[in-house]
């Protein structure tokens, strides 16, 4: 059973969906980026739909466009968005497997372990976000979105703890 999660958390996942790369953000082949590119236009379509914040819309299409016949990093990419569209929709479970996959295709596109951290952060699970925020830094040092990414993870994970010192044991 999935924990309910603060408004403050869900504000962070919005801030992870973000497709399109910050002002600040340097991208190198390193840090693949989550748009699909022309060869699928369903995916193509999903990506754009779920950056526009049409989560159900976004899901279906790239749902549909990983029927069709793609690419490894496509499939990945794909993976990624899936991930983002269901941490938006607050299917945590679903999302988890997405990032998962993704990962599984491509250990080197850094969204994917801040999507992944999203998940986590969701879930209460923030050793875990932190240590998928630590593994994008890798790839992307230089990254925005995983600095911020980072800060909330830690400011979570710190009133959560403050929470629980407050909070007695029932027994």
């Amino acid at each position: 059973m999935q924990r309910p999660v603060s408004r403050s958390a869900w504000l962070f996942a919005a801030l992870l969906l973000s497709g399109a790369a910050l002002a600040g953000d340097v991208l190198n082949p390193a840090q693949s980026a989550t748009v699909i590119g022309p060869l699928n236009p369903m995916l193509t379509e999903g990506s754009q739909q779920l950056e526009a914040g049409h989560y159900p819309e976004g899901v279906r299409l790239t749902l549909a466009g990983l029927e069709q016949p793609n690419s490894v990093k496509d499939q990945a990419a794909a993976h990624s968005n899936l991930c983002a569209g269901y941490v938006a929709l607050r299917q945590l479970e679903e999302a988890l497997t997405h990032c998962n996959r993704a990962l599984e295709l491509d250990r080197s596109n850094w969204r994917t372990y801040n999507n992944r951290a999203a998940v986590f952060v969701g879930m209460g699970k923030y050793d875990l976000a932190l240590t998928d925020v630590n593994a994008g830094l890798e790839l992307a040092p230089d990254s925005e979105i995983l600095h911020k990414s980072r800060q909330v993870v830690l400011q979570r994970h710190n009133a959560a703890g403050r929470e629980r010192w407050r909070k007695p044991n029932k027994a």
